[in-house]
């Protein structure tokens, strides 16, 4: 990604000169190990909670195709295992949706108070 276009770019002035604008950085704060593991273990947690929801959602849909489909004597059976597909999907929507709050609103001061 480009970033020296973004540091200088023209700009007009009120007398119609072009000119150049320097944009300031914010002062880098540096990092410990110990809180830049904490924020990795968070950012893992959240994808592990999208991975175990994104298959939760799959197995319901399998779950919803196969109930539709099913003959007659099937169908008790398979609207049960659709009920319970559901409420997996449902669970593991809590958790991911738990895991993204606690990952967002955690902040780094936070996380070096507490360690």
């Amino acid at each position: 990604m480009k970033t020296r276009g973004l540091l200088r770019r023209p700009r007009t002035t009120s007398s119609g000169e072009r000119g150049t604008v320097e944009l300031t950085r914010s002062p880098v704060r540096p990092v410990s190990p110990r809180v830049r593991e904490y924020v990795t273990k968070l950012v893992v947690e959240v994808a592990n909670r999208a991975d175990g929801w994104r298959k939760a959602a799959d197995g319901a849909e399998l779950a919803y195709r196969w109930w539709t489909s099913a003959p007659p004597e099937e169908r008790g059976y398979a609207a049960s295992a659709y009920l319970a597909a559901i409420e997996r999907e449902e669970k593991a929507a809590a958790e991911y949706s738990r895991a993204v709050e606690v990952c967002a609103t955690t902040s780094p001061r936070a996380v070096c108070r507490a360690l």
